[in-house]
């Protein structure tokens, strides 16, 4: 009669617990990776991480980030972020670009220092005769340079692109306000005025309003400017909400994969069998097995 042989410890049971939890909150699955349990490792990976980076998507990257002092009303971190953080390493890095966004070099621009050329998308506005706040859709390309001319700084530019699909050049010329270099999002928001035109009426005042593209390292996980940030939950409304929520989930999520990382799993998947039940303390063993006797030898007569 064969009997089935234990299969050894499980993976989670020989891995060091630390360094499987640490691996799995820094990086969603990478604990399951370390243990050899790749299945669950990916699904893990690929779920939390879609939640997370599709809601950073829909907020346009300013649905994750920690609020420098002179926002946080005394909260050193809100309850926001703290369901975040399950996702590990990418909400670690908004405590770094709070230190970057709070330094004294980070502050809206009024003048540049090196010509600019970019992409632009926003709105021409116009107020006087004809122009009663009306509002075109610009996008196109924007260059701008700066120059003392004494007591202030002057900047002077173009646009080149399409207002409402149609072809238009703007001269541009006046104060200029940049949004700081290191802030949430990935746009950067413009303003300036445009040139007057002899062809117009001399009361017409117009002027430019949108936003340039900021690189991913000083708008990654960075605090949102407040009037972005409301412009931002103006815009998008309900949507916002929904974005934040996704990586909520995300961090809540991780929590319990990080659970099922040094503790074990509530169930398999196949990559974890059941153990062989054992017998509790103090049972005595079975019986062993009679041994077949054979039969007495008869006597002769």
């Amino acid at each position: 009669m064969s009997t089935s042989s234990p299969k050894g410890p499980y993976p989670w049971e020989t891995a060091n617990p630390f360094a499987s939890g640490l691996l799995a909150w820094l990086i969603p699955g990478a604990g399951h990776f370390y243990q050899g349990r790749t299945v669950k490792g990916i699904i893990y990976l690929v779920c939390i991480w879609g939640l997370y980076f599709g809601g950073l998507r829909m907020g346009e990257g300013q649905v994750v980030y920690q609020k420098p002092k002179s926002q946080a009303n005394g909260s050193r971190i809100s309850l926001s972020l703290a369901a975040q953080l399950g996702v590990g390493f990418p909400t670690v890095l908004a405590f770094i670009q709070t230190k970057r966004y709070s330094s004294d070099d980070n502050r809206p621009v009024g003048y540049l220092e090196h010509p600019l050329k970019t992409d632009f998308e926003g709105i021409l506005l116009g107020k006087g005769p004809g122009h009663a706040d009306g509002a075109g859709r610009l996008i196109g390309t924007i260059e701008l340079a700066s120059s003392d001319i004494g007591v202030i700084w002057e900047t002077r530019g173009k646009f080149v692109g399409t207002l409402d699909g149609k072809p238009i050049e703007l001269p541009l010329s006046g104060s200029l306000e940049l949004e700081r270099p290191i802030a949430g999002g990935m746009r950067r928001q413009l303003r300036i005025s445009v040139a007057p035109s002899p062809s117009e009426h001399p009361h017409l005042q117009q002027s430019i309003r949108g936003s340039i593209p900021r690189s991913f390292v000083d708008g990654f996980l960075a605090p949102p400017d407040p009037e972005s940030l409301r412009e931002l939950n103006f815009r998008l409304a309900k949507t916002y909400d929904l974005a934040l929520v996704f990586t909520w989930i995300a961090g809540l999520l991780n929590v319990l994969a990080i659970w099922d990382c040094v503790q074990g799993p509530a169930y398999g998947i196949g990559d974890e069998d059941e153990k062989p039940s054992e017998a509790p303390a103090g049972t005595p063993p079975p019986p062993a097995p009679l041994e077949p006797t054979s039969p007495a030898p008869q006597e002769s007569r």
